[in-house]
């Protein structure tokens, strides 16, 4: 049986690790709030913050502070020049835990964990992925906590914090190496998992559907 190969982020993960635990990173958190770029304006953001595609070096930047969790990007990625990977990092006391790039399988897990917690993520869940990623909305992070999610107790909001931030960037991700400017799908592949996971498919059916 031939090797399983090894995800192309695995090769940064000694990297990413030493620049997290180093903190030899740039603190870049709240770059994107809210509104979060359209689809077709995320390189050229990108690029005027970041200078993703102009300077290719190893760079890591924090971009979120989820308590418990730290979400970073990590410059170079390996699909277009405008690539980069998405790490989420889990803390307990202070101390590094988890670092890991989440796959789809992560956070569609997480997403069904949070709509069975509380009746409010049940029947408002898929419309606050709608309203982070769909073009004609793109609302921060705490707009749509406050919004779908203000009354569901701490934890529970610190955890959907921490999904919605993580698939911002996933989004920003595809919108950088697809754009709709370039008549590709860009996010709308992202936002299309959460429907059909919505509309109770799997994870193995929905591969059938959209190549991810």
């Amino acid at each position: 049986m031939p090797r399983r190969r090894e995800p192309p982020w695995k090769q940064y993960l000694p990297l990413v690790y030493q620049a997290v635990t180093d903190h030899n990173y740039k603190n870049m958190v709240g770059i994107i709030n809210d509104p979060i770029p359209k689809p077709d304006g995320v390189r050229d953001f990108l690029e005027e913050h970041l200078r993703i595609c102009s300077d290719r070096t190893f760079r890591v930047f924090r971009v979120e502070d989820c308590k418990y969790c730290s979400v970073f990007i990590q410059i170079p990625g390996v699909k277009t020049d405008y690539d980069f990977f998405v790490w989420r990092a889990k803390f307990e006391s202070g101390r590094l835990v988890e670092l890991k790039v989440p796959s789809h399988d992560d956070l569609a897990t997480q997403y069904n964990a949070l709509k069975s917690s509380d009746k409010a993520f049940d029947e408002h869940l898929i419309n606050a992925v709608i309203k982070l990623i769909h073009p004609s909305h793109r609302w921060g992070v705490p707009r749509i906590i406050n919004h779908y999610f203000g009354t569901v107790e701490e934890r529970l909001k610190v955890e959907a914090a921490a999904f919605l931030s993580t698939l911002k960037w996933i989004a920003l991700e595809e919108d950088a190496n697809y754009p709709p400017s370039e008549g590709k799908m860009g996010s709308k592949y992202t936002l299309a998992v959460y429907a059909l996971l919505e509309s109770g498919f799997t994870l193995s059916e929905i591969r059938r559907v959209i190549r991810f």
